[in-house]
């Protein structure tokens, strides 16, 4: 369900999802260093949900220094119920094909990071962490095998 909602978003918005993606790709590459920019932000126009009516979806993405235990670019997710709108009866889950429509499939992976709830919704975080270009993954039994014996 969540790659055919990704699928979806990634249709309805493309020249939005490209520009932030571009904007966000952008800000890792800023001077992020001691005395430099400390963190920088980029968000989506808020959008309404795929699938949930009467929430409307924000989409932050933000670039920080990076350390071990922190990703050097993160997406927040937040989704807002309107005043009529119950929250029993919402699909959370839209938020991860949100940031995995952000993040695209081809450089990087979405990690969720946890949640919190705010007065007219939920916000999700993710981090997005680099894929291994896919010329360097050799699996185990492959490179295993073309030992000499």
């Amino acid at each position: 369900m969540i790659g055919l909602l990704t699928r979806r978003i990634q249709a309805t918005c493309p020249d939005e999802l490209s520009l932030l993606r571009r904007q966000m790709y952008s800000l890792a590459w800023q001077e992020m260093r001691e005395g430099g920019v400390e963190g920088a932000a980029t968000a989506l126009v808020r959008k309404p949900s795929c699938v949930n009516h009467g929430v409307s979806v924000d989409v932050v993405c933000f670039a920080q220094r990076a350390t071990l235990a922190e990703a050097a670019l993160m997406i927040s997710v937040a989704m807002h119920l309107h005043p009529d709108r119950r929250s029993g009866e919402v699909y959370w889950e839209e938020a991860d094909a949100w940031a995995q429509a952000v993040a695209g499939h081809e450089w990087f992976s979405v990690e969720p990071r946890g949640g919190l709830d705010i007065l007219d919704g939920r916000v999700f975080h993710y981090a997005l962490t680099e894929k291994a270009p896919a010329a360097q993954i050799i699996p185990v039994e492959a490179a295993g095998s073309s030992r000499p014996r």
